[in-house]
């Protein structure tokens, strides 16, 4: 099993990789988006129910992929940085898989590292509801719950441009200054 499990996962990989070829160089970049009454009730992995309410007070990315997507596959790397360079802030990133089964879903994201609350669309309805047409396609909420930006297809998470955005989300004081040490010279 393991042998077999190893194989997936290089296949996978090497599914992505070749997908990725084939996509446009430049990444995607986070456009504004203004829409009413968005909401969505889904089960994690765990099988808890989770509504968007549950997330208010911290800003979210809502991004919706599938394990079969190879420019979803290619920015789960950012999207952990991003969430890394957020920690201790009030941000959560919300991956919320399209229309595939929990034991695939559980068995992927035990291979990719994915630290990042997953929930199931198994039947793409939240997909759809949110106006989604490709994968992936995320959207970044303010600590209310408005989507405030949309970006169809990958970004890097990390660029300057979308941490300037996150972090103009977040409450004030949510962010620290960077620390500044005086060096005496004596």
């Amino acid at each position: 099993m393991v042998i077999k499990d190893r194989a997936f996962t290089l296949a996978l990989l090497l599914a992505a990789a070749l997908l990725s070829l084939s996509l446009p160089s430049a990444a995607g970049s986070l456009e504004p988006y203004h829409a009413e009454g968005l909401d969505f009730e889904l089960e994690d992995l765990g099988g808890r129910p989770r509504r968007l309410p549950d997330y208010r007070g911290k800003v979210l990315v809502v991004n919706f992929w599938a394990s079969w997507c190879g420019p979803c596959i290619t920015e789960i790397p950012s999207l952990r940085e991003l969430q890394e360079q957020m920690a201790g802030k009030p941000f959560e990133i919300l991956a919320i898989n399209y229309m595939e089964g929990k034991f695939k879903v559980h068995k992927f994201t035990g291979m990719v590292e994915m630290p990042f609350t997953v929930l199931l669309d198994p039947d793409g309805a939240t997909f759809k509801a949110w106006g989604a047409q490709v994968l992936p396609t995320s959207f970044l909420l303010d600590t209310d719950g408005r989507v405030r930006y949309w970006v169809q297809g990958p970004i890097e998470w990390t660029s300057p441009e979308v941490i300037k955005a996150v972090e103009g989300l977040l409450p004030e004081g949510a962010v620290a200054p960077p620390l500044r040490t005086a060096r005496r010279t004596e």
